[in-house]
């Protein structure tokens, strides 16, 4: 995970690009069809985010999408009210070619440029999951592609897609894909088109839509609870911020009639919510999208609100030709600045002046884009008719849908909703210690612990090959595998793969004499069951040793009525199973030593080992450090350099504060020499993403292993 000036998982989103501005007057008042608010809301939105992805500054710059999913709910639930209001029916052929008009030109040429650069400028494997994360951005299905990765513990290593922020733009999408066939349906039900008729179906409209607002909400704060990555990219948690934006192009004629002097107040209002979202809104707080989101949607609902059917003053610092023009090319600043970041820090580095150049060049991009593009092509006339730009003059709204008295109550509530949450963000909030600052200790040497063999020549020729490579300035060309071989393994050899899963064979897990007198268990997560080759080699052909694994993916050996930590995602279903199915293992068959890997916290591993009854020695043994990912840092026109892990000043927090209960084994050394820690030691690439180490890196480090079982009175011969 990327902090600071890199990029935060969890946190990337894109900016759906809604429709053309227009402004709704009430009916005999001078109509104008340029919402500058709305250009500046826009410009808002996309500046925070961009700021945030390069500098980490403004922390909750991310919220940008949930400017932009109102906005564009507004704007297209407008036309599409516009054009039944003149038409009796809306065309859905006209309304998806103009969809595909306004967003596909621009959308492919990102795609097509950035795959190719992906085979130009990264590792295979890199550039394959690219091109395929291409394929789900151009079929608007990003949003679930990144969904089923996030929970997918698998590709929870991976670097992240310069694609990935197309995610917002499927589901915008996916919301017109089904909002425009819902509508037309009410309105068929509601009867043929007359005076009177008209107010009942947009009176309906509204109600559909705010039954969406609240059903759509009350899921979202269920999943963001329970599974977080899901409620993040799901259409499901999503719409009701579309639908907020939809439910003002309802009452629009209601907005109309707010009076002219409470109009700069309320948007006043609607621009400090905002800017309290994008500095106080963040990831470590969670409770997002929601409810947290409901604070920027709400806020950009506001300024709309303030907007509409009549002129906005004095909200100068999004009205003004600046922020004009930057809303003119903001879709385009955004589909284009992810691409940039990625590539611009993988192939020069995250110092701020290439953060600076990297900034310059996203708007000089996107402006040439704009101009020989998306607004070309936007304009060309691939459909019969009007080109898309030019816009009817017939009022969107009837007037008196909604009664004055009814829309002055809800603005005013809106404020008030948004002026309390404005005020409440604004309190200081210390966020949990999990989410503080990665310290990073980079002068230390590794130190042994106290039972570490005092004669160590496996531990020391290794040191020696750790060092050789931590100075080695370019790829060796004889490595094996390769580096795009290692990162493409999967996390265990297959015979070991299988043991990982819900349904295992436990003869096909157990390694050695079956009725041997001394036993070892593996239990943990994955980095358990990467050490399963690593023991096993170590053990050889020692008939005296047998070695059980009860480890399995995604499954931290916790637990889970202590443990409360909040992941992004939930554990695979078997977790609890699994934990319950070792103990009882353990606690049968007495092994000598109970391996543990992969923690979450403290009071749940102590508690899990509670339940062990007998009496093993407990290993902890972390997995290498997890600062560098070769995935990431490995390219074509990278140096090994780029792939140095830090050992963290926190390692092995967790383990250390249970030393009471087992050892800790000291992993350091295995892995790194002075704090630093390479990616590859001899011809042996170390790991396949930021976490595993590879299955060769685990033949390598077994006689280690054995050295240091041997020294710590494990029972081991000094040979296999």
């Amino acid at each position: 995970m990327f902090t600071g000036a890199k990029l935060r998982r969890v946190r990337i989103v894109d900016m759906p690009t809604g429709a053309a501005v227009g402004q709704i007057a009430p009916e005999g008042a001078k109509k104008s069809f340029f919402r500058p608010d709305i250009q500046g809301l826009r410009t808002v939105a996309v500046v925070a985010v961009i700021l945030d992805h390069l500098f980490g500054w403004p922390v909750g710059g991310f919220v940008g999408v949930d400017v932009f999913f109102v906005i564009s709910g507004f704007l297209i639930t407008g036309l599409l009210l516009r054009e039944h209001d003149k038409t009796g029916t809306i065309s859905f052929g006209g309304f998806y070619i103009r969809r595909v008009k306004r967003i596909m030109p621009a959308a492919l040429l990102v795609i097509i440029v950035t795959v190719g650069a992906g085979y130009l400028f990264f590792n295979s494997l890199r550039a394959a999951q690219t091109l395929w994360d291409g394929i789900w951005a151009t079929l608007f299905a990003a949003n679930w592609h990144y969904a089923i990765q996030g929970t997918d513990y698998f590709n929870a290593g991976s670097a992240i897609s310069p694609l990935q922020h197309y995610w917002s733009l499927a589901v915008e999408e996916q919301f017109y894909f089904i909002w425009p066939w819902l509508m037309l349906l009410i309105f068929w039900i509601v009867g043929k088109r007359r005076s009177s008729d008209v107010l009942l179906a947009h009176r309906a409209v509204g109600i559909a839509m705010a039954v969406i607002v609240v059903g759509s909400f009350a899921w979202a704060l269920y999943e963001t609870s329970t599974n977080p990555t899901w409620a993040y990219f799901s259409l499901f948690t999503r719409a009701w911020e579309l639908g907020i934006g939809a439910l003002l192009a309802v009452i629009a004629g209601s907005l109309a009639r707010i009076p002219s002097l409470a109009r700069p107040f309320l948007g006043w209002i609607g621009l400090v919510g905002i800017a309290a979202s994008l500095f106080v809104v963040n990831d470590a707080n969670g409770g997002f999208p929601a409810p947290w989101a409901a604070l920027p949607v709400l806020s950009t609902a506001l300024v709309i609100a303030a907007g509409t059917g009549g002129k906005q003053r004095y909200l100068w610092p999004i009205m003004n030709p600046v922020t004009s023009w930057i809303g003119d090319i903001s879709y385009s600043l955004y589909i284009w600045h992810f691409p940039l970041i990625i590539f611009g820090i993988a192939l020069f580095g995250d110092d701020p002046l290439v953060l600076g150049s990297i900034f310059v060049l996203t708007f000089a991009v996107a402006w040439v884009s704009y101009v020989l593009v998306e607004d070309p092509l936007r304009r060309a006339r691939w459909y019969g008719g009007r080109s898309a730009h030019r816009r009817s003059k017939k009022r969107l709204f009837p007037d008196g849908v909604w009664t004055r008295q009814e829309g002055i109550i809800g603005v005013g509530a809106l404020a008030v909703i948004v002026a309390i949450m404005s005020a409440t963000a604004f309190v200081s909030v210390e966020p949990p210690a999990s989410a503080s600052s990665y310290k990073r200790d980079t002068t230390e040497s590794p130190t042994p612990t106290a039972d570490a063999a005092s004669t160590t020549p496996e531990l020391d020729a290794l040191q020696g090959e750790i060092s050789a490579a931590l100075n080695t300035v370019t790829w060796p060309t004889n490595l094996t595998p390769t580096m795009d071989d290692a990162i493409a393994e999967d996390q265990a050899p297959a015979d070991i793969y299988g043991c990982g899963f819900v349904n295992r064979d436990e003869a096909g897990c157990t390694w050695g004499d079956p009725n041997a007198a001394h036993s070892i268990v593996l239990v943990g997560n994955s980095i358990s069951m990467t050490y399963v080759q690593a023991i096993r080699s170590a053990i050889g052909t020692d008939t005296g040793w047998r070695i059980v694994s009860w480890g399995m993916f995604g499954c931290p050996f916790t637990d889970w009525a202590v443990d409360n930590i909040n992941e992004d995602r939930q554990r695979p279903s078997g977790c609890d199973d699994r934990h319950n199915q070792a103990v009882d293992a353990i606690n049968s068959m007495a092994p000598d030593v109970v391996v543990v890997s992969g923690l979450l916290s403290e009071e749940g591993a102590r508690a899990q080992l509670s339940k062990i009854t007998t009496s093993p020695r407990i290993l902890f043994t972390p997995g290498p450090p997890t600062t560098e990912n070769p995935q990431d840092c490995y390219t074509p026109t990278s140096t090994p350099t780029a792939c140095v892990s830090t050992v963290p000043a926190d390692w092995a927090a967790t383990e250390r504060k249970l030393e009471d209960v087992g050892t800790l084994v000291d992993t350091r050394p295995w892995f790194c020499a002075f704090g630093k820690c390479p990616p590859f030691v001899g011809t042996i690439p170390m790991k396949i993403d930021s976490g595993h180490m590879t299955a060769e890196y685990a033949d390598r480090i077994a006689p280690v292993i054995r050295e240091y079982l041997t020294a710590a009175g494990i029972g081991f011969p000094q040979a296999p």
